[in-house]
C-alpha cells in the first residue's frame, strides 16, 4: 500500500494540472456535450497501470493447507489502444537478491487483448506463474528458518476470455476499458455474456524448506480444467462534470467446472475427472479523469465465489480485493500503428463501426 500512496502523491500534481486547452487537428472532439459518447478511437492511446492482481493458490495435503503465491506484490502493464483493438502487455518488476533468498524467484507473464466494438466486447488473456512460496509458512509443520517454504517448479497457465454484448448504444465500455471514448453523459447497460477458462497447475514434486534443503516427493498431483459460466452484468458511469467520472459494475454468473487431477506415485499415476456447478459475483468501482489528451483513473474490484477448482486438494483462487492505477495520454495514431489496424478493417469491414 506504500507504493500506492506514493503513486498517488506523484500523480497528484499531474492531475490537478491537467489542462485541454490545446485542440489537435487529428481529434474529432466535439466541444459541445449534446451526445452521450466522444468519439476518439483514430487516436493512439498509451496507458501505465500498476496494479496487485496476483493469481495464488490454496494446496491442501492431509489436512494441511498451504496459501501459495509468486514473488510479485505489484503487477506493471502499458497498455496500447487504437480503434477496435486494445493489447495490454504485462512489465515483471525486479526483486532484490534477499527477496530471492527469502520467497524464490518467480517468472511472471501477461497478456491481454481486447476487441471493443460498438455492441459486442472481447476480452482474451494468458496469465503464465513459475515460481511459487507458501505465504502461510509459519502455519505449516516443521518452518524454522527465516525463509519461507517455496515451490520452485510450480507452474500454472490460466487462458481466460470473456464475450458481452451492450444493450445500451448511449453506454460506452471503451470510455472505461480503452478510453478511446469518452462518456458525456451518465448512462449504463445490460451486459450479458459467456466466460470460459482453461487452468493448469504442475511442478508441485519440488518443495525448498525454509533451510534451503530441497524436498522430492514421491506423491505429488497435478491439475487442469475447463470452466465455462453464464453472467448478466451491469455497467454504470456517472460523469460528474465534463470529463470526471465516476464508474461501477455487477457481474452475477452461474457455471461449470470441468476438471482433472492426476495422481502421482512411484508405481503409477492415476487420472480422474470431476465436475462442479458454481455461482459468482463480481463487482467493482472506479472513478477518474478521461480528457482529450489526458486520462487518469483508479479501479477496485472483488469476486466472489463458490469455486472448487480441482477437487478439495487444491483451489485456485480468483484475484479478490484487487486495485489499479492508471495514466494515460492521446496521440494521433502513427503509420506503424495505424496501417495494420486499416488493412485489418479493410479486409475485415464486420469490424468498422456501425457493421457490428
Amino acid at each position: 500500500m506504500k507504493r500506492f500512496y506514493r503513486l498517488c502523491a506523484f500523480f497528484l500534481p499531474l492531475f490537478l494540472c491537467a489542462q485541454e486547452r490545446v485542440e489537435t487537428k487529428d481529434s474529432i472532439f466535439t466541444p459541445a456535450f449534446d451526445q452521450y459518447i466522444i468519439d476518439h478511437k483514430k487516436q493512439f492511446n498509451v496507458k501505465l497501470e500498476v496494479g496487485n492482481d496476483v493469481s495464488s493458490f490454496e494446496l491442501i495435503e492431509s489436512n494441511l493447507k498451504a496459501s501459495l503465491k509468486p514473488n510479485l506484490n505489484l503487477r506493471y502493464a502499458v497498455v496500447l489502444s487504437y480503434k477496435f483493438l486494445s493489447v495490454r502487455i504485462g512489465v515483471r518488476p525486479n526483486i532484490s537478491e534477499e527477496q530471492k533468498d527469502e520467497k524464490g524467484d518467480s517468472d511472471t507473464f501477461r497478456m491481454r487483448f481486447q476487441l471493443l466494438f460498438d455492441n459486442w466486447n472481447h476480452w482474451l488473456e494468458y496469465n503464465s506463474d513459475h515460481g511459487y512460496y507458501a505465504v502461510n509458512t509459519k502455519d505449516l509443520p516443521g518452518a524454522k528458518g527465516e525463509n519461507y517454504v517455496q515451490f520452485p517448479d510450480l507452474t500454472s497457465h490460466v487462458f481466460f476470455g470473456t464475450s458481452s454484448y451492450k444493450f445500451n448504444k448511449k453506454y460506452s465500455l471503451r470510455a472505461i476499458e480503452s478510453q478511446t471514448e469518452i462518456q458525456a453523459k451518465s448512462a449504463g447497460s445490460f451486459m450479458p455474456g459467456i466466460n470460459y477458462t482453461y487452468y493448469s497447475l504442475t511442478g508441485t514434486n519440488r518443495i525448498k524448506d525454509t533451510d534451503g534443503d530441497q524436498i522430492y516427493l514421491n506423491y505429488y498431483n497435478e491439475y487442469s480444467g475447463i470452466n465455462l459460466s453464464l453472467g448478466l452484468a451491469y455497467y454504470y458511469t456517472l460523469v460528474l462534470k465534463k470529463y470526471w467520472f465516476i464508474n461501477a459494475y455487477a457481474i452475477p454468473s452461474a457455471g461449470i467446472d470441468l476438471y482433472k487431477t492426476k495422481i502421482h506415485s512411484p508405481d503409477d499415476v492415476i487420472q480422474r475427472s470431476f465436475k462442479d456447478a458454481f455461482l459468482t459475483l463480481s463487482y467493482g468501482f472506479g472513478g477518474g479523469y478521461n480528457g482529450k489528451k489526458i486520462f487518469f483513473g483508479a479501479d477496485l474490484k472483488n469476486r466472489l465465489t463458490n469455486e472448487k477448482f480441482s477437487s478439495s486438494k487444491v483451489r485456485i483462487i480468483p484475484s479478490s480485493d484487487t486495485f489499479s492505477v492508471y495514466f494515460g495520454y492521446r496521440f494521433k495514431a502513427p503509420k506503424p500503428i495505424s496501417k495494420p489496424v486499416d488493412l485489418i478493417e479493410k479486409k475485415v469491414p464486420i469490424l468498422k463501426d456501425g457493421n457490428h
